[in-house]
């Protein structure tokens, strides 16, 4: 009999561990999942930006996942994959070809970067505590349809390098921490 509770004792010890490693794994693979998603945002949306500016854009995607308001997802990946939110994403597809390598793996530093330290390292400039949107200055990639939902529900809160980063008018529930 003692020898019966000391195997199951063990085997109760190893089932525990193997649970707890699994959990651990699965913990990783949505933290990478993450960081890719936020790597192809930045890489589509900023690559031609200085690395400054880059963090800015991440941080407006940040900023909708920790809103609680409902028209937010609360993942990276569904920040990014939402309907309509980014005009490269509305084929669908989140992996694209990649030509430019070192811009390339420039997003994957920042995305990780971001995913690790975002509200500790890194936070939104003053004044743009309810900022969830941005555009390029220049409107290059914007259809007349998003165009008038700016013009009509959002105005700016302030510009970086090729962006302008926007907020809805009526405000928001929820003010995220600034600088």
């Amino acid at each position: 009999m003692r020898k019966t509770v000391g195997v199951t004792s063990f085997l109760m010890t190893g089932l525990l561990a193997v649970g707890f490693l699994c959990h651990r794994l699965h913990i990783e693979y949505r933290r990478e999942q993450a960081i890719m998603c936020m790597a192809e945002n930045l890489y589509h949306e900023g690559r031609g930006e200085k690395v400054g500016h880059q963090y800015l854009l991440g941080m407006l995607t940040l900023a909708r996942v920790a809103d609680p308001d409902p028209q937010w997802p609360k993942t990276i990946c569904g920040v990014v994959g939402q309907d309509r939110q980014f005009s490269w994403t509305l084929d669908y597809r989140l992996a694209t070809k990649r030509g430019e390598q070192e811009k390339w793996e420039k997003a994957k530093f920042i995305a990780r970067d971001l995913v690790l330290h975002a509200w500790v390292r890194f936070l939104l400039p003053r004044g743009w505590a309810c900022a969830r949107f941005y555009k390029r200055t220049d409107g290059k990639g914007v259809s007349k349809k998003s165009q008038k939902f700016f013009d009509a529900r959002l105005f700016p809160v302030g510009q970086f390098g090729s962006h302008s980063a926007f907020q809805e008018r009526r405000g928001c529930k929820y003010p995220l921490p600034t600088t």
